[in-house]
């Protein structure tokens, strides 16, 4: 009996057997299967186009680099001749920034003439393309392009002014200071502070006398640029102002001055303050170099440390 129930078990058990085993191999069968499929799909609407995005955007890259690299500053200048509207400014402004690098200057004097003709030209034109312009010329640091700017700074009503004001500024040439005094005393803010800048930068007793005017300016950006333009000029009429502009309390007084608008002044007042060789602005670089939170300040107030060091 016994015999014959192990017998009988011995089949029926093979064949749950079985049938389990079949079961358990089904089952990764049908989940390969699965993943199979979602790994078609994933392939098909992820993989494959992600790798056509990126490829595109690094074929488009590398013409657009190949096609830069081989334009110069003349098809800019062309481009600003005879493109539509957006391609004028769009070319004026990578001229501007070309020509900031002194290596890219062209030193041919038919260059010069062309950009003073086009620039002539550009009357009534948009004005990023006379901004631009004027801001390619000032950088080319040719003295050539001084009597075409004064001349478009002593008739230019509208905001291309403070372009040929600071465009001025950068080739520091005196002929300049009779057409720009007058706008240290214009009612906007913006074109006192950019001719401020520009003044700041040619010098000479009369325009210092005129810049020290505007250390009661009714706005403190101009006040502030005033004392930085005396400074640079060796001039300690600001000395006061100067300190102040390195002193966090009396910028924190000013809302609208942010941390990093904080930082920026402070670096142009320290940068400044090395041409008044004084104790004061010495103590107050020190008090900078060896609290100030901001490690560029503290870097930038050695650096001056170490220059009225060497010159006291």
């Amino acid at each position: 009996m016994k015999k014959m129930l192990k017998k009988n078990l011995i089949p029926n058990n093979n064949l749950l057997i079985d049938d389990v085993m079949s079961e358990q191999q089904n089952i990764p069968i049908a989940e390969e299967e699965k993943k199979s499929v979602f790994g078609v799909i994933v392939h098909s609407f992820f993989v494959v186009p992600f790798l056509l995005a990126v490829f595109s955007v690094l074929l488009f890259a590398s013409v657009r680099i190949l096609t830069m690299e081989s334009r110069t500053v003349h098809d800019y200048l062309e481009d600003v001749k005879v493109g539509g509207i957006p391609k004028r400014w769009q070319s004026a402004f990578e001229l501007s920034k070309i020509l900031a690098n002194p290596k890219s200057v062209p030193l041919d004097a038919q260059f010069t003439t062309e950009l003073i003709r086009v620039f002539e030209k550009s009357i009534g034109d948009d004005d990023r393309v006379r901004q631009y312009l004027a801001l390619a010329m000032a950088r080319t640091g040719n003295q050539e392009f001084v009597p075409t700017l004064v001349k478009s700074a002593s008739n230019e009503k509208d905001q291309n002014l403070t372009a040929f004001v600071y465009a001025l500024g950068i080739l520091k040439n005196n002929q300049a200071t009779d057409v720009l005094l007058p706008y240290l005393k214009s009612d906007d803010a913006r074109i006192r502070l950019v001719t401020t800048m520009a003044l700041g930068n040619i010098g000479g007793t009369k325009v210092l006398n005129s810049i020290k005017e505007l250390l009661n300016d009714l706005e403190p950006n101009v006040q502030w640029e005033a004392a930085v333009a005396l400074a640079k000029n060796n001039d300690d009429s600001a000395n006061e102002l100067l300190l102040k502009l390195m002193d966090r309390n009396y910028l924190s007084q000013f809302s609208n001055v942010d941390q990093e608008e904080q930082a920026h002044v402070m670096l142009v007042a320290i940068d400044s303050s090395v041409n008044l060789i004084n104790d004061q602005i010495a103590t107050r670089l020190e008090e900078l170099f060896k609290t100030d939170q901001n490690m560029k300040i503290r870097n930038a107030a050695f650096a001056a440390l170490e220059k009225y060091k060497k010159s006291s």
